[in-house]
């Protein structure tokens, strides 16, 4: 099944349901707000470079930011801590904590300098403007049956629900496999916790 952007996806759920009255951007939404909490995929992956001033011991972190995978000032990744430990002399940076939306350093840098951040970004929504992304192209059946589970709700149909909801679970399961069997192929792996 391949569903190139929004348009085919909303023509997708029109044929499964045969009805043409559904709310399709709001359940559409609804399916992506879900999304954000339990889709996490290599392809969501960014990589962004930090500008921070020696002035200052924070700086935003980018905003569509979920989860993050590496922290690095001039190549040493840094340590996560308590926010409570981060008081320490300036230009000890090689310790941090999020708060909020906010990535606060041990201390203020001695210099200028650039974080190097690698994350992983939310899915970005579908709109009219933005007619696809990552995980419709790559993983159609995912957007799909969410939409359709978010449909059945709508419809008070609890026999779709479970319907819709084991197959979304099924492509979400294939999903985590995809993900995991391609980031991880080839070598055995040491990973760093980062928040």
């Amino acid at each position: 099944m391949a569903l190139a952007n929004v348009n085919e996806l909303k023509s997708a759920v029109a044929d499964y349901t045969t009805r043409g009255d559904l709310p399709l951007n709001v359940l559409i939404a609804l399916a992506e707000t879900k999304f954000a909490s339990v889709v996490k995929h290599r392809l969501s992956e960014k990589y962004v470079e930090i500008a921070v001033a020696a002035s200052s011991a924070s700086f935003p972190l980018p905003a569509d930011f979920k989860e993050g995978r590496s922290l690095k000032v001039n190549h040493e990744p840094l340590r996560l801590a308590s926010i409570d430990a981060l008081n320490a002399d300036p230009g000890c940076t090689n310790q941090y904590a999020i708060v909020g939306n906010t990535v606060r350093l041990q201390s203020r840098p001695a210099k200028d300098t650039t974080v190097a951040l690698v994350y992983y970004s939310r899915v970005p929504a579908l709109t009219d403007a933005n007619q696809t992304n990552w995980l419709l192209s790559a993983f159609p059946d995912v957007y799909l049956y969410g939409v359709l589970l978010e449909y059945a709700i709508w419809a008070q149909d609890a026999d779709k629900q479970t319907s819709y909801g084991t197959l979304l679970a099924t492509a979400l399961a294939n999903l985590t496999a995809d993900h995991a069997k391609g980031s991880f192929s080839g070598s055995t792996l040491q990973s760093r916790r980062f928040a």
